[in-house]
């Protein structure tokens, strides 16, 4: 009886294991390079990024795939506007 449910605990935490470490590992690996993404990216508000940045961390999965598929880009768009408008005044000086 004692073998029987020893047997079966281990079963289960190998299969719990196989499928749960690779789904840690993924989110893992797409939180890093969400963060490097996001510190690499060109400067705009501190705020911005700090949103994004608690976004990453708080969401688990989700959050490096919405800074993917939305931030990255709203981010580019924001400082390419920022550099626009620093180049305008440049002019007007």
């Amino acid at each position: 009886m004692y073998i029987d449910s020893f047997e079966f605990a281990f079963d289960l935490t190998r299969t719990v294991l196989l499928i749960v470490l690779p789904i840690a590992l993924l989110q893992f690996g797409l939180m890093i390079a969400a963060i490097v993404s996001l510190v690499r990216k060109p400067p705009v508000p501190d705020s911005d990024k700090i949103l994004w940045l608690l976004l990453i961390i708080l969401l688990g999965l989700i959050g490096p795939i919405l800074y993917f598929v939305i931030g990255s880009n709203q981010l580019d768009e924001k400082a390419a506007r920022l550099a626009d408008e620093k180049e305008c005044e440049g002019r007007e000086q």
